[in-house]
């Protein structure tokens, strides 16, 4: 779901959409509670639009980080067939590179 639909449905208040990542989820929730606040007058204009920023900003850096981590997953199960193959070949420089590419994995 696009960005502009899911701050449509924050401001009107409505139910989180299915099927959305933790990133949109994030951003869909803090949205809706923003402009919850806004329309109760607790809130200057200035004030809400700052924050509104801030939030799609982190939205931002929060979808870049999930589709890092995503692609990341991808190559670790593509390369996993093989870390046995090479742990058992015997090659020094092939052990050496599926220890960087397990970095934080039984660190």
């Amino acid at each position: 779901m696009l960005q502009e639909e899911l701050e449509k449905l924050a401001a009107q208040g409505a139910e989180m959409p299915d099927s959305l990542n933790g990133a949109e989820q994030l951003m869909f929730l803090s949205l809706r509670q923003l402009y919850a606040i806004f329309r109760t007058g607790k809130l200057q204009r200035d004030i809400a639009k700052a924050e509104k920023m801030k939030i799609l900003k982190e939205y931002e850096v929060n979808s870049l980080l999930l589709r890092s981590w995503e692609y990341a997953r991808q190559k670790e199960i593509r390369l996993a067939p093989l870390n046995s193959k090479i742990n058992k070949s015997g090659c020094e420089l092939c052990k050496k590179v599926v220890k960087i590419l397990s970095v934080g994995k039984d660190d």
